[in-house]
Parts: structure tokens; sequence; C-alpha cells
């Protein structure tokens, strides 16, 4: 009786070990049952967005996010996954490119090469792909041969005309699955001459039409990959949910732009009663998405959708291979971006009204703008958009420099009248974008309570110089499509702010900044 009942608890002990296993592989993507058993019914489609550039893991000394991400840690969890499932579709939600010295310096190929090497089936075009404009676009577009969609982006009339599709249907094990691409309004998120003659159309215009067309032409689900950005408002129809609400042939939206960490899928009703699953990964891929599709169910029972996370654990599985390639392109960029060009004492971050970081920008563009120019403006002002990362305690490096400044920005020197100036601070009272210290606004009820620009008030037939950069100038914000006189740098932005710290250094002075009273809301 004894032996029977150790017997009855080993092979119960066995039962539930196997139980507990088989509920493990079924939550975990990246140790799935094999291939050859997997559910013929099932897609699995892992996707990234706005991985902006970010190649190498994030920096150890960052904030946050310190050591995630990282593309040859991703490439470890999609060939785990393709091992483990039949059906297996790859895709991204646009800005894949721009926010490290990769994209600025080598223009592309590094991220072209990932996306080869990962294996991406699909992607679509977000507002940065264009950073380089059509030509740079261009270029990239051509250095491999992932299926590119924009519903709602006109190419006609460029030299892409035949590199970017309305929509594609992809298989996979046998399934049909459509993708559409839906970008966001062009004008004031890139410069008329980076997207010329591209025709922006609401993403309604085309959206129902598209996924329609898709599913009379065989596709047996249709995905939206979106950079859209999104929110919970089902009435906007220029983001996610709204698209969601609105059609009725979309089965799922794979999103972007907002960089939204979307740890559950969102569920929006479209007009015929089914729930339209909304999902996204953040940015800078700290997180791999997983949604698996069972169509052989109905509803929201047939998704299952989780964010893996990219880090250090996946370590000791990188390809060898891809290590040595990614090392290629490192190697080239290393010795001038490991160059040291100052120090900064306490970390700088941006933040509104005011941010350390934001403030050294624009004290440091007065400098900048007397060595360029000659001319010491009244006001210096830069955007916090363009501000994509923190500077951290220690040696400031030419990497530093370049990931705080990664866009192939000019420094701009404008005069404006006292009148344009005025309204540029109206406009201030909602944005509240780094400026110089020379300011001193106070904000209240969103609306400006006072205003000095060192230590006078505003004359409005006066006539001001204001240091900027072009892309604030281009993308028609404010009132500086007002300006009356206007002279650009020669160089990029990014490297003038090198020049300028390295001479700051030489002058014995550190990268720092304080929150002063130039902005203040009451």
């Amino acid at each position: 009786m004894k032996h029977t009942s150790l017997i009855y608890l080993l092979l119960s002990c066995l039962l539930a070990g196997f139980i507990s296993c088989q509920q493990y592989l079924e939550k975990s993507p990246i140790h799935g049952v094999h291939g050859e058993n997997a559910n013929e019914g099932e897609v699995v489609i892992l996707f990234t967005n706005d991985l902006h550039s970010q190649i190498e893991p994030i920096d150890k000394s960052m904030t946050y996010n310190a050591d995630r991400g990282g593309v040859a840690r991703i490439k470890v969890l999609v060939d785990s996954v393709r091992a483990a499932e039949k059906a297996v579709i790859v895709a991204d939600a646009g800005d894949f490119v721009q926010g490290t010295y990769y994209f600025t310096c080598l223009d592309g190929d590094v991220e072209m090469m990932v996306q080869e090497e990962i294996g991406y089936d699909v992607r679509t075009i977000g507002n940065h792909e264009f950073d380089k404009k059509i030509p740079g676009l261009q270029h990239m577009l051509a250095l491999n041969d992932v299926t590119t969609v924009s519903s709602n982006y006109d190419f006609s009339r460029t030299v892409l005309a035949n590199n970017v599709k309305k929509s594609a249907i992809i298989e996979a094990g046998g399934h049909k699955i459509g993708f559409l691409g839906l970008g966001p309004r062009l004008q004031g998120l890139v410069t008329p001459i980076a997207s010329e003659n591209v025709e922006y159309s609401l993403p309604l215009d085309h959206a129902e039409t598209v996924a329609r067309e898709l599913k009379g032409n065989g596709a047996e689900l249709v995905i939206a990959l979106s950079h859209l950005g999104y929110n919970k408002d089902v009435t906007n129809p220029y983001q996610d949910s709204g698209v969601a609400s609105h059609t009725e042939n979309i089965d799922l939206i794979i999103g972007g732009h907002s960089h939204t960490f979307l740890t559950s899928a969102q569920f929006v009703e479209n007009p015929s009663g089914k729930m339209v699953p909304i999902v996204q990964t953040g940015s800078k891929g700290i997180y791999l998405g997983y949604m698996k599709i069972d169509l052989s169910e109905t509803g929201t029972d047939r998704f299952t959708y989780r964010l893996i996370p990219v880090d250090s654990r996946l370590d000791k599985r990188i390809d060898g291979a891809f290590a040595s390639k990614l090392r290629y392109y490192s190697e080239q960029l290393e010795l001038s971006m490991n160059e040291v060009l100052g120090y900064c004492p306490k970390t700088m971050r941006k933040g509104k009204p005011q941010g350390e970081l934001g403030n050294w920008a624009s004290d440091a563009m007065v400098e900048m703008c007397k060595d360029e120019f000659g001319v010491t403006p009244d006001l210096a002002v830069c955007n916090n958009g363009g501000l994509r990362t923190e500077i951290t305690t220690g040696d400031v490096t030419r990497a530093d420099i370049y990931a705080v400044f990664p866009f192939d920005n000019k420094m701009t020197l404008l005069e404006l009248t006292g009148k344009s100036l005025l309204k540029f601070f109206d406009y201030m009272a909602s944005y509240k974008e780094p400026m110089s210290s020379g300011v001193r606004l106070t904000i209240k009820d969103g609306a400006v309570s006072s205003v000095t620009l060192n230590g006078k008030t505003i004359d409005p037939d006066a006539i001001y110089k204001v240091c900027t950069i072009d892309y604030l100038v281009e993308s028609g914000r404010y009132a500086f499509d007002e300006n009356i006189y206007r002279l650009d740098s020669v160089d990029y932005i990014y490297d003038l702010f090198c020049n300028q710290v390295k001479k700051a250094a030489a002058r014995g002075e550190q990268v720092q900044a304080s929150i002063d009273d130039r902005v203040s809301v009451i």
C-alpha cells in the first residue's frame, strides 16, 4: 500500500510538472511547441514600431530602460518563434530609423541590413523615414526586399512610385494575411522638401476601401500597420481607435508613433459589432510585439497578445554571424563617436515648462550663433521633440551629442518683427519649447500673462534676431514663417554642438544647466 501511494504520489508530481510545463509552453512564445505540431489555423505576427535606430542596447547609464533593447536580441526572439510556429510574419509599423548616430552617419544602411537579416516581411512608413528626404528614402527601400505598404501616402509622383504599395497580401503557413499602411499628416512633422510630391490623404479616405479589397482578393485577415498614434478616443478619426471604430474590414491594428506601451490589447468595437484589437510596443525595441491569431476562432478569443521583453537574458543565444555584421558598422563609427568632448556633472533631461537639457541647449545656441554668424541673438529656441535623449553624468562624447541631436538640421538665424515675436510667445504658452535665458515668460491659464526679452518689453515695430533650427522654420510652426531675413549654417547642428562643448571644455566649463525663472506657469 505504501509503495502504491508512493508511486501515485510520484505520478501525480510528474503529471503536475507536465501540466505546469505545458502551461509555460503555452505562455512562452520563445519555447513553444515545435512547428510541426503547431495548430494549422494559427498565425503569429511579430512586430516592432518606433525602433528609432536603436541598434545596440540602450546605454547602461540611462535613467530609463537601461541595457534593454538591441536588434541582436530581437533576432534571438524572432528566430525562436519561427522555430516554434508554422506560420510567422514579421512586421514594422514605422519609424524604424532615426534616433542614433547609426542613421545620422550611415543613412539607414545598418537598419535595412537588420530588417533583411531578421527577416521582416512587411513594413509601413513613419514620419522619420522621410528624414533623409525622398532620395534618402529611395536609397533605404532599395537595400532589401521587405514589402512596403502605405495606403494614405501617394508616392506616384515621386521616384518611389514602384517601391511602395497601397496594400499587400503576405502568405504564411498556407494562410493569406492582408496588410495596409496608415501614416500621420506630414504637415508639421516633416518639412515640405523632405516629402516633396508625396500626397497625403486622411486615413479614413482609404482604410476601409483598401481593407475591403484585400478581403476580396482572398485575405483571411486584414491588419493595419498604423503610424497614427494611440489614444482611447474612438471619435478621433486620425488615430488608431477612431480608425477601428469607423471601419468594418480591419481585423487588427498594429500601431506606432505615440510610443505607447500597450501591455494588453485595447479592443474597440467596429460598426459591425466586432471587437478590433489595437497593439503597440512602445519604442526603441524594448519589447517585441507578439500576436497569435487563431483563424478558426471568432471574437476576442482568437487573439493572444503579449509584449516580450528584449533584455540581457537573451545575450547567450545571440547569432554570432549577425553580431559580426553589426560590429562591422559599429567599428566604422567608434573611433570618432567615442571622442570625449567635455564633462557633465549631473544628468540633464528635457522637460516642460523647463528642463535642464533644453535650457543648456538653447543657451549654448546663443554662443553657437556668435561663433557661426558673428551675431548675438536676442533669443535662441529649439524644440523638445528634437532632444531625443538625456545627457548622463560623466564624460560627454561625440556619440552622446549625436544621440541628443540626431537630425540633419541646420542652425538658422532669423530677423522677426516684434509683432511676429509676440505671436511666437502666444504659441509658447501652449508648446513651452526650450528658450534661452534672456526670456522671462509667465503663463497663466494657457495664455501669456507677461513676457520680456533681455529685461525689456517687446516692441511690436522693432526687429529682433532669433536663433533656431531650420526644421522649426520650414515646418510652418509658430510665427517663423513671417521672418524678414534668414541665414543658415553650413554645418549640421550636431557638429555645431560638438564644437561648442569642446570650446567650453577648453575654457574649463562643464555641460550643465539649471532651472531658473525664464518660463513660469502660475
